[in-house]
């Protein structure tokens, strides 16, 4: 989108904020159909949030969002780049299948086997769509998607500093320098810096933190605009994270005093270059996209989770990744709409994966070469498990929306993608020097396989949106989803290796309505059928021959049926407050799970409910604003969240505990500063996040500190 439109945008949003003083999240026109409209005009399901919220509130981290958002979770990965956003019941199973759910960022996807989302600063918006989106967000948004928005050079001299000092030593600075070259040109730097000494958990056994991190991220814009139907976005971007992983451990450890003998470092690196082009052409907008990202990864884990030398992982990822977008969007005043595209990516990624697992037999010293992990001191000796998965990516879509006003009430839009991923894979599984594995395992270990699988879909989707009058709308939509198979980061034997591509069908009914001049109401009623779905089951369910707790699979897991409603209310109900309540009901089962076992039997999951899915989500947030002195303003914030009934494991025998989170804020701002003391987590409610067995992760608990923010 132009920047001319984009300040058209944001100036109607502020006189429609001025005319009726009452706005969703800030946030009255979103993008999230590759054009301005209003939220409450956009037959989706989608909740928005703006920069002014974000920045009052400090939403800064996606989970802060995902909170707020009815039916969506938010799970850390423990290596920080598997990030596991579920919409619906969906989510992401495996460290290397790509996620369920479309991540783009400034219009890239960025939602590939490595996703880095957990700092976010300096935006413009984030929106949040729930259901399969088939034709502008189609590649792997069968849960949904999400589009980040990042600030844009404004023409004008502007800069800011946020301070920030909290418990557990940390320190964050965040600064935005905006400045106006000419009437043409303009740039904008965006920088946050992260310190945490301390953390949640802590490694007594080596004396270290195991929260504590550096962080480095910095952004770079430069918008050139030569004319009102011209302009070029060229951004450069970089974030470096150095720290120890988040503690897994027994339940009933105490967090506070774990016995690691390996240390748990994590450092990743990302760059990213990306242009973005649009001029005007005819009565439409050509735009063009252009992303080159590049991610390197390294981490190291205990994986027996205790001072006993059992277990350790060492993980290194090399990604690199062509992004490539070409579409064109007819003008919007007229009775037909359309927009065509064509994307291309492609990838290029690397896992090295290392296990040092220890035997555990005495006398076996002598089957295992001295690089291998012999163990001095003990009668125990360890094998190494040497994984090596190399694949190649091209990626082809082609995609069509048109919209057409059948009367001056009734709207029909429709849209179509057509995927093709071509995969090339090369796959190494060694375990160098170990003469006693097929003694021990009952068969080799060592193997190689190459493939080049392809998977082509194509997606549709079609919505009926009608103004019963001019507050209220309603719509129905079908919709498909798509998301192409893949291969396991490592297996026993090959044949478990690949898994198939997933399919979802997909209806919706919902309304949309303005309640007077001061509230909003957004409601929607779903089902959805998922084909193939991929599940995460320990390998030595389908093979029992295979030691337990070695190594996790994805697994295409028959079908899994899902309904639901969502309801949202936003409100102004007196001057200088703003409310916000969801909720979200969600049964998501498995209409059909059948995992046949090797040498006969099986085990039946149907029925059951999707693991990390809650039946019921809530949550409420206010901002309120009032005038204390001539020079200063009082504004407080809150947000209560929370979810239940629901299971994190296959066989529905592990109840996930209630993620609730109060957050409050209070604070005096002035025309350019701000001064905010803040605790997060208020209840220091330490619920388990992940759980495999008896090993636990844990949420943060309570935080608090005080942030100071001028503006220049």
């Amino acid at each position: 989108m132009s920047g001319s439109v984009m300040a058209g945008a944001q100036a109607q949003a502020q006189e429609a904020s001025d005319e009726t003083e009452a706005t969703y999240y800030d946030v009255v026109t979103v993008t999230v159909r590759r054009r301005e409209e209003a939220i409450q005009d956009t037959p989706l399901a989608v909740t928005a949030f703006g920069a002014d919220l974000m920045d009052a509130a400090a939403l800064d981290e996606i989970g802060d969002l995902v909170s707020l958002s009815p039916n969506v979770t938010f799970e850390p990965g423990g290596d920080f780049v598997s990030s596991n956003i579920a919409i619906r019941g969906v989510s992401r199973e495996r460290s290397t299948e790509e996620p369920g759910v479309g991540i783009y960022r400034d219009g890239v996807y960025v939602g590939g086997p490595v996703t880095t989302l957990s700092d976010l600063y300096d935006l413009e918006q984030v929106e949040i769509l729930r259901g399969p989106q088939a034709g502008l967000y189609g590649r792997n948004a069968v849960g949904g998607a999400v589009n980040i928005v990042t600030a844009r050079p404004v023409f004008e001299n502007t800069a800011k500093i946020d301070l920030r000092l909290g418990s557990y030593d940390r320190q964050e600075v965040i600064g935005m320098g905006n400045y106006a070259f000419s009437d043409q040109l303009a740039g904008r730097l965006s920088v946050k810096l992260v310190n945490q000494d301390d953390g949640f958990t802590r490694n007594a056994f080596l004396d270290e933190e195991l929260e504590a991190r550096e962080n480095l991220s910095a952004r770079g814009r430069l918008l050139w605009q030569p004319s009102e139907t011209t302009d070029l976005l060229l951004t450069a971007a970089y974030r470096k994270d150095e720290g120890q992983t988040p503690g897994v451990y027994r339940i009933g450890d105490d967090p506070e005093n774990l016995a690691y003998d390996t240390e748990t470092p994590y450092n990743s690196e990302e760059w990213q270059l990306y242009s973005e082009f649009n001029t005007a052409l005819g009565t439409g907008t050509l735009t063009n996209v252009l992303s080159y990202r590049t991610v390197d990864v390294f981490q190291q884990d205990d994986t027996d989770f205790s001072s006993a030398y059992l277990q350790t992982s060492t993980r290194d990822i090399e990604l690199e990744t062509l992004f490539a977008e070409l579409r064109y969007a007819s003008a919007q005043d007229q009775a037909f709409r359309y927009l065509v595209g064509a994307t291309l990516i492609r990838e290029e990624a690397f896992f090295d994966t290392n296990f040092l697992i220890s035997v555990g037999v005495p006398g076996l010293g002598s089957f295992f070469g001295p690089d291998n992990g012999g163990l001095t001191g003990d009668n125990l000796d360890s094998v190494l498990f040497d994984l090596d998965n190399d694949q190649e990516l091209m990626s082809y879509a082609a995609f069509g929306e048109l919209s057409y006003d059948l009367t001056d009430r009734l709207t029909l839009d429709a849209s179509l993608r057509y995927t093709r991923d071509e995969r090339d894979v090369d796959f190494e599984q060694a375990t160098p020097g170990c003469t006693a594995c097929i003694a021990i395992v009952g068969r080799s270990l060592d193997y190689g396989v190459t493939s080049d699988p392809v998977f082509e879909n194509w997606s549709p989707a079609g919505t009926l949106s009608y103004d019963v009058s001019d507050d209220v709308m309603v719509y129905a939509t079908v919709s498909t989803g798509f998301k192409a198979g893949g291969i396991n980061e490592g297996a026993s034997q090959p044949k478990y290796l690949p898994f198939d591509s997933e399919t979802s069908l997909s209806y919706e009914a919902g309304l949309k309505a303005s309640l007077g001049e001061r509230a909003q109401l957004s409601l929607a009623a779903f089902s959805q059928k998922r084909k193939d779905a991929l599940i995460s089951v320990d390998e030595s369910v389908i093979d029992p021959t295979f030691p337990a707790g070695v190594n996790g699979l994805g697994i295409n897991a028959g079908e899994i049926q899902t309904a639901g409603v969502e309801g949202e209310l936003s409100a102004q109900p007196i001057d200088g407050l703003r409310l916000n309540a969801a909720y979200g009901y969600l049964d998501a089962t498995y209409d059909e799970f059948v995992v046949p076992l090797t040498g006969g039997g099986e085990v039946d999951y149907s029925g059951n409910q999707v693991p990390r899915s809650f039946r019921q989500s809530v949550s409420l947030d206010a901002l309120y604003t009032a005038p204390l002195t001539d020079l200063a303003d009082l504004f407080l914030y809150g947000s209560y969240s929370n979810s239940w009934d629901g299971y994190q494991d296959n066989a529905n025998q592990i109840e996930s505990e209630h993620p609730e989170i109060i957050n409050l804020k209070i604070g005096l701002e002035g025309e350019s500063w701000r001064v905010t003391t803040y605790a997060n987590n208020l209840g220091d409610t330490r619920y388990i996040t992940y759980q495999i067995g008896n090993f636990i992760q844990r949420a943060p608990g309570r935080a608090f500190g005080v942030r100071l923010e001028k503006s220049f």
